[in-house]
């Protein structure tokens, strides 16, 4: 939690020294925007070996201090599972866990635009409201499930690159690649992170 506290103060320095320049901004911009984010969520850390890439999607919403800063907020969603199988006789028995997670970030962006393009940084913080799925099945002549389930916070942060191309200057599309890492999980007497990459194809609108 204290390394926690110190994500949040230097993001709130950031946000206030960045905002020295809202005076500046210029006539022609637009500073308001909305991003649509969807791709997937592949986890990379050792404890969820054998998990598939899942699906991630985000709604963020956007405020460009000026041509090469803006702060990004809002909330996603993304998920993972994996499942094995044992035969015994006639009985198959099927294990499952499915992680559900719904993200609430705030970030930096940092950018260099060239003509229509855009290239750039982004780093943030978030809250990570994680669902844990386990579920166990019996294939039998009278059939059996059993599922356990069990919500908790993690806590984590983000660095990426991305680049956008303005078709208009109210929309314009992009990709983005973030490397996601998060406090650990204790469910099931098991520790595990969300630790993972997040690819996203965008569509953003400026207001």
């Amino acid at each position: 939690m204290k390394r926690f506290s110190r994500w949040i103060g230097v993001i709130i320095v950031l946000c206030c020294a960045l905002g020295l320049s809202f005076p500046a901004q210029a006539e022609n911009q637009r500073p308001i925007y909305l991003v649509l984010k969807g791709g997937i969520y592949s986890p990379q850390t050792t404890n969820l070996n054998g998990f598939n890439a899942g699906f991630n999607g985000e709604v963020d919403f956007g405020y460009s201090f000026d041509k090469n800063w803006a702060i990004e907020a809002g909330p996603g969603y993304f998920e993972t599972s994996a499942g094995k199988g044992a035969k015994f006789g006639s009985d198959t028995t099927q294990t499952s866990v499915h992680l559900r997670v719904v993200p609430l970030t705030v970030a930096i962006k940092g950018s260099i635009p060239v003509n229509k393009l855009e290239f750039y940084g982004i780093g943030g913080i978030g809250a990570y409201f994680l669902e844990t799925d386990l579920g166990s099945s019996e294939d039998s002549h009278h059939g059996h499930h059993d599922s356990d389930r069990e919500s908790e916070t993690l806590f984590g942060g983000f660095l990426g690159l991305g680049a956008r191309f303005n078709v208009t200057p109210k929309i314009f599309l992009g990709l983005e690649g973030k490397y996601l890492w998060t406090t650990k999980s204790t469910f099931n007497n098991a520790e595990t992170d969300l630790t993972g990459i997040q690819a996203t194809l965008n569509i953003g609108f400026r207001f």
